[in-house]
């Protein structure tokens, strides 16, 4: 048997069990699950497991979002406070602290 064929048998018996594996997943978490549905599942979450799978663009908060999270939520106890918010610099503090590690 040549090197490629040897390759693709190997390639063609892992996908093989990948296959299997999320097929018994369904079974045991979602017995209840209509063919149609195991299948629609399956098939996500075997995409998911692609080698170019990228996953979605991390959620950033903008400056907008973050003066608006604050100043909902907050008074200032003098009436004439015109409130001094550095939501820009928040902004990147609080995208740097929920940053996911690489």
């Amino acid at each position: 048997m040549s090197r490629n064929r040897r390759q693709r048998a190997a390639i063609k018996e892992l996908a093989a069990r990948r296959v299997e594996a999320v097929w018994t997943c369904l079974g045991v978490l979602c017995p209840d699950l209509a063919l149609s549905g195991k299948k629609s599942l399956a098939t996500k979450i075997l995409d998911l497991t692609r080698d170019d799978y990228r996953p979605a663009e991390p959620i950033r908060i903008s400056p907008a979002q973050v003066q608006e999270i604050v100043w909902r939520n907050s008074q200032c106890a003098n009436r004439y406070c015109s409130m001094l918010l550095f939501s820009r610099e928040m902004a990147e503090e609080l995208n740097e602290f929920f940053r996911q590690e690489d």
